[in-house]
């Protein structure tokens, strides 16, 4: 049985992604700052670490064979505060930076890397057709630099001749927690929330794509690199908000449309470049190298699961 270290695999993805490595017969070991609070089962363990003090378990990386990165503070949790920016940009600099410096100096089996970035990289659309690739240069925000120092973290391990793949995501579809949650909690009243002018475009996954795109890419060996995890509908904020309320809460809702300038007003920085900023990705790279989304839309089926 191989072994897989998800790291800060506590949140959303990583609760979904451990369900799905285990039943395909991987063991999972999930690094976590409060391991004492979770209760270990067959085929999971939680183990501590601290990327901030340098502490990880020696043992875990030399039972490893894979290292999947999921660590990185909440990016739309609060307001960007001086503070704020420095924990996004720490959080991921420093994970990345562990997990290099220990497969540098622990013997270990790791065959692969695979570390998360976001399509933030790109930062906002160029032109109204544009799609990014991975080829393209990063953006000049802030959360495009985050993700610059973020991706750069995790190269070092490329010197140890392992293979690395990084994931771009775009807004994770749950339903159980994250972006989506937050999107449509004005269902429960009858309305439908729009942010701004509702035009900006997303790029989105679904959790359960996601989760088989990570599990590709530990057992595909011919892929490495750079992929943007995205669906193949990029959509309006306001189409996905009314796909959403037709098939949860029926046609008759009421709208309601919050304001850019609210939006920077209580949020500032974050509510610009997170809320109000369209960032449209492709996939064809990924779908280029093999891999088949059950849910390349939103449609029926793929809101029905969420």
């Amino acid at each position: 049985m191989e072994t897989v270290i998800l790291a800060g695999g506590t949140g959303t993805i990583g609760r979904d992604l451990a369900k799905l490595l285990v039943s395909e017969g991987f063991h999972v070991l999930i690094f976590t700052r409060s391991a004492k609070s979770h209760q270990d089962s067959a085929h999971i363990e939680y183990l501590d670490w601290d990327p901030d003090k340098k502490r990880i378990n020696n043992h875990a990386i030399q039972r490893a064979d894979y290292i999947i990165n999921l660590a990185g503070a909440g990016i739309a949790d609060q307001r960007w505060t001086k503070k704020r920016r420095q924990e996004l940009i720490s959080s991921r600099v420093n994970s990345g930076n562990l997990i290099a410096e220990a497969l540098q100096q622990i013997p270990n089996k790791v065959k692969t890397v695979i570390s998360t970035s976001a399509v933030g990289w790109y930062g906002a659309d160029k032109s109204a057709n544009h799609m990014f690739k991975e080829h393209e240069e990063q953006g000049t925000d802030f959360l495009s630099w985050t993700c610059k120092l973020w991706e750069d973290s995790i190269k070092p391990v490329e010197l140890l001749h392992k293979r690395i793949v990084i994931l771009r995501l775009g807004v994770v579809f749950s339903k159980d927690g994250g972006a989506l949650e937050q999107l449509i909690k004005s269902f429960k009243y009858k309305a439908a929330t729009y942010l701004g002018s509702g035009k900006q475009k997303m790029s989105w996954i679904h959790i359960d794509d996601l989760c088989h795109l990570y599990l590709k890419a530990i057992r595909d060996n011919s892929l490495s690199g750079i992929f943007n995890a995205v669906s193949s509908e990029v959509l309006p904020q306001k189409t996905i908000i009314d796909r959403m309320a037709k098939q949860k809460i029926g046609n008759f809702y009421l709208p309601i449309y919050v304001p850019s300038f609210a939006l920077k007003l209580a949020l500032g920085q974050m509510g610009e470049e997170v809320l109000l900023t369209s960032t449209s990705a492709s996939n064809q790279k990924i779908r280029d190298a093999g891999f088949t989304f059950k849910y390349p839309t939103l449609n029926e089926a793929c809101i029905k699961n969420l």
